[in-house]
């Protein structure tokens, strides 16, 4: 890491650890049990983005990302993981109720 960059925080890191180390069922799961449209645009990637390709069923791949949100009002950024998957609309869920369900899967697979 060089001069200025951020380290991602640990439960971030954390997250995206599980995400790799669960089926990608379970990470499916998640966003078609909570997740909503995303009404902003997603940011293009950027070299330091922090993502993790999941298998689709359908032989393809998806992405998941993290959008950090400064509401109004807000001193510390909100988290979302994102999936972003070709031809659909991208999908949200917060941050740690994302890593919540996430760590619970991981937990009842044996994994964590």
């Amino acid at each position: 890491m060089s001069a200025g960059e951020q380290s991602p925080p640990p439960a971030l890191e954390a997250t995206f650890v599980l995400i790799a180390a669960v089926p990608p069922a379970a990470v499916l799961g998640i966003f078609a049990r909570y997740g909503k449209p995303l009404a902003v645009t997603m940011p293009a990637e950027s070299t330091d983005d922090q993502r993790a390709l999941v298998a689709l069923p359908d032989g393809g791949a998806a992405q998941v990302r993290v959008l950090q949100v400064l509401g109004y009002g807000d001193v510390i950024p909100n988290d979302y993981f994102v999936l972003e998957r070709s031809g659909d609309d991208a999908q949200a869920v917060p941050g740690p109720l994302f890593s919540a369900a996430l760590a619970a899967l991981a937990r009842a697979a044996g994994v964590a």
